[in-house]
C-alpha cells in the first residue's frame, strides 16, 4: 500500500500493537497529513504515516501495517 500520499483518506486500526490490524474490532478513518521516510537496513523503502483522525481531530503516526484501506474521495 505504498501508494499512499499526503491528503489521502484512509481507514486504519488505531492501536499500535494490534496483532492483525485488518481484523481489528475497532477501525477508524483519517487523512494522511505527512509521509515520513524511515529507511531500515532490511527495508530501505519503509515509511510511516502521520494521520489526522476524523473523530478526534488529533494526529498520530502509524506504520503501513496499521492501514487497512485507502478510501476513495
Amino acid at each position: 500500500m505504498s501508494d499512499i500520499k499526503e491528503g489521502d483518506k484512509i481507514q486504519y486500526a488505531p492501536y499500535h500493537k494490534e496483532a492483525d490490524p485488518k481484523n481489528a474490532k475497532s477501525q477508524t478513518t483519517g487523512e494522511v497529513t505527512h509521509v515520513n521516510e524511515k529507511p531500515r537496513k532490511n527495508n530501505p523503502e519503509h515509511k510511516t504515516y502521520t494521520v489526522l483522525n476524523d473523530n478526534t481531530g488529533k494526529e498520530s503516526t502509524y506504520g503501513e501495517r496499521s492501514i487497512t484501506e485507502k478510501l476513495e474521495e
